[in-house]
């Protein structure tokens, strides 16, 4: 090295003349700049004006339903807290919240809870997470800095915790002593002799710690020990946040830490229920015009039940497609409601009625139409403004009676045996959109087993899906009929007295049939035609034949798939290539970097002539990868040390015993990180081979 100045760590320095590094507030103030630019450009565009107005009212629903579903379990929890010490206890209370693994949902969760209890219980709160509490001095430093300090601190940011606790206090200084003498400064114990005023009533303090199983199990059981030894003068209140079960809470507490926790457990809602409330009552309703086709929708519930359960997740996915939708051009900013669609259309250029004519359903429309209007759809913008607000008007009251239509279908066959159609509304939603639904083997052994529903339970679903359209509020003549003629079924049904008298004549004859039969074979003959032959229906079955032919022929009329439909793309999205950006590829990309570094690198040395090329300057491990692609299912590892040798250092390649220890550590350590990236791993059967794991030959 010609200059001795320069080095691998010549950037690494120890600054000890008062710098100090960039805050929180300053790199928060320019990741708000950035995308406070990135909507300036992009605020004129009608696409991205739709999308946001559409996301915003999302975004509220979204909030309002957390608050509501949150509410039930929360409330009971915070009013355990709030009575916790309304008489002397000798044990910490204690609040185990059953959250589920949906672990990147719980933040929204636990915002609440803290809210809750500063609103309601006391405004001493601290939250504390796993990453921020490594060793007990750090943990207790973190909840006494929050306790103390006005500024709280939230466990979430990704900031240096010495930046965390406000300047006021010194971590050094946050110890129970100076809680202790805090809080006693805080609410002071008078004698009622030297003053009028009542005392201050005490607050109590709450330890939220969401993530219970990430802790180390020593470091929870000092704390609650030492938190423990205070009680008498520090009125303690835990909050654990519990993944899995309550096992993990006997498991990481022996029982002479357990024995100082009074522990009542709260059960949160799952996550697939929630998330189907975020469904039915967001997502998949008339009031939201963009709806997602039935393979993107498939991926995501796919995704959210075989990889994380994360209902934030989900949205997560469902805000990307709704943003590569909007994206297509102009005439996505028509997915909207009915009372912005004119005013929308006023705003369009012929660009944008040029974006219209591109949508493939646009062929479709065009050929339907007379040879005049097919001239004045393709050249007019005029004609086809006209055609536009009523074709996407059309669409958009189809898309109320399709969402009506199948809540009622839902509930009619949401409890049959082995669920044909299945379980759960977005499984039918799925079918729906994918194909028509009442053309499926599903529709039809449903409505079969619908055959043999009793009196009372037809009657109750009856009831509810003639409630279900009558609230909807819809005046067309079509939905009137409908109700006009569920509601007489109904009546039918209810007036209708099961205990009517049967010939038994009929069951006679077919016990004569029977009896006369002369052989085996002959019985078995008679028994099978007497199977298929169709026996006289009672007033009942004749009147729940009727009502099921009414029903299929509704849903016929109704539940027609989107796709049949002008302009269906501006409101359903359905494109598949969105996946490899929502999953990724991770085992292409991996290849890709070790085949070629320099596509990832951007260097010069690594620039392949070809793609078999190996190159000395490439890292180690790209060198071993694409070696072991020539290799077979046994690799051994001295040759392939060899072949490693002659690339790196062509020069001395003679065949000598002794190899650079260097070398050897470069050559172990590129195996090493293969087999962690899961290419190779150590055979068994021969101590000196790894055994190949990829693309076996």
């Amino acid at each position: 090295m010609s200059d001795p100045t320069v080095s691998v760590s010549k950037g690494v320095f120890v600054f000890k003349n008062g710098f100090k590094p960039g805050s929180t507030k300053s790199k928060n103030k320019n990741k708000q700049s950035s995308t406070k630019t990135y909507n300036s450009i992009l605020e004129n565009k009608l696409w991205y004006k739709s999308y946001s107005k559409l996301w915003n009212k999302i975004e509220k629903k979204i909030q309002a339903l957390n608050e509501e579903t949150f509410s039930s379990v929360l409330s009971n929890l915070v009013k355990f807290i709030k009575n916790s010490y309304e008489t002397p206890v000798s044990e910490i209370p204690t609040a185990t919240l059953l959250t589920g693994i949906n672990m990147p949902d719980h933040t929204a969760l636990f915002g609440s809870l803290t809210n809750e209890i500063e609103k309601h219980v006391s405004p001493h709160s601290a939250i504390l997470h796993a990453e921020d509490c490594n060793n007990l001095k750090n943990m207790i430093e973190n909840m006494i800095g929050q306790f103390v300090n006005v500024e709280k601190f939230s466990g979430d940011d990704s900031s240096d915790s010495d930046e965390k606790i406000n300047t006021r206090i010194k971590k050094s200084q946050c110890t129970f002593s100076l809680l202790q003498g805090w809080y006693e400064a805080s609410y002071p114990i008078e004698s009622p002799k030297r003053t009028k005023k009542p005392p201050k009533k005490r607050k109590i303090l709450v330890v939220v710690i969401p993530d219970f199983e990430s802790f180390n199990d020593k470091i929870l059981q000092d704390f609650v020990l030492i938190i423990s030894s205070y009680l008498n003068v520090l009125p303690f209140a835990l909050v654990f946040g519990v993944a899995t079960s309550t096992s993990a809470l006997h498991k990481s507490l022996p029982h002479h830490v357990s024995s100082r926790i009074s522990v009542k457990v709260f059960q949160s809602q799952t996550s697939v229920v929630y998330l189907n409330n975020i469904l039915e009552n967001i997502f998949l309703t008339a009031d939201c015009p963009f709806h997602l086709g039935g393979r993107i929708f498939s991926l995501f519930i796919d995704q959210f039940l075989f990889y994380d359960l994360s209902v934030k997740g989900f949205i997560r996915n469902v805000k990307y497609a709704m943003l590569e939708h909007y994206s297509y051009g102009n005439a996505m900013a028509l997915c909207t409601d009915q009372k912005h669609l004119k005013s929308l259309l006023n705003e369009f250029t012929h660009d944008d009625f040029e974006n219209v004519r591109h949508l493939i359903s646009f062929r479709s429309l065009v050929e339907n139409e007379q040879p005049d209007n097919r001239i004045k759809l393709l050249t007019n913008d005029d004609f086809l403004k006209d055609v536009l607000h009523q074709e996407i008007t059309t669409f958009l009251e189809y898309l109320r009676t399709f969402h009506l239509f199948l809540k009622c279908l839902y509930v009619l066959v949401q409890d049959l045996p082995n669920n044909p159609l299945g379980k759960q509304f977005r499984e039918l939603y799925r079918t729906s959109v994918n194909e028509l639904i009442t053309s499926t083997d599903e529709f039809r052994q449903s409505f079969r087993l619908l055959g043999f529903q009793s009196k009372d339970e037809l009657l109750i679903k009856l009831t509810w899906i003639a409630h279900l359209i009558g609230s909807e509020g819809n005046d067309s003549v079509g939905i009137k009929k409908v109700i006009k003629t569920l509601n007489a079924f109904v009546k039918q049904i209810e007036n209708f007295n099961l205990k009517m008298e049967e010939s038994g004549d009929e069951e006679n004859d077919d016990v004569v049939v029977v009896t006369k039969a002369k052989s085996r074979q002959e019985l078995k003959e008679k028994l099978l035609k007497m199977t298929h032959e169709s026996k006289p229906l009672n007033k009942y079955e004749k009147m729940r034949k009727e009502l099921l032919t009414f029903l299929t022929q509704t849903f016929e009329k109704y539940l027609n798939t989107p796709k049949e439909l002008p302009f269906h793309e501006i409101f359903i999205f359905n494109d598949i290539s969105i996946r490899q950006h929502i999953e990724g590829i991770q085992m292409a990309s991996l290849h890709e970097a070790l085949v070629n570094p320099q596509a990832y690198l951007q260097c010069q040395c690594c620039t392949l002539p070809n793609n078999s090329s190996i190159l000395k300057t490439m890292p180690d491990v790209c060198i071993l990868y694409k070696l072991h692609l020539e290799c077979g299912k046994l690799i051994n590892l001295y040759d392939l040390l060899q072949s490693f040798l002659v690339i790196v250092e062509p020069e001395n390649n003679e065949d000598c015993k002794a190899i650079k220890p260097e070398l050897q550590a470069r050559f172990t350590q590129a195996v090493a990180e293969l087999e962690y990236l899961g290419f190779v791993k150590s055979s068994k059967r021969k101590a000196d081979h790894v055994t190949r794991l990829t693309w076996s030959a």
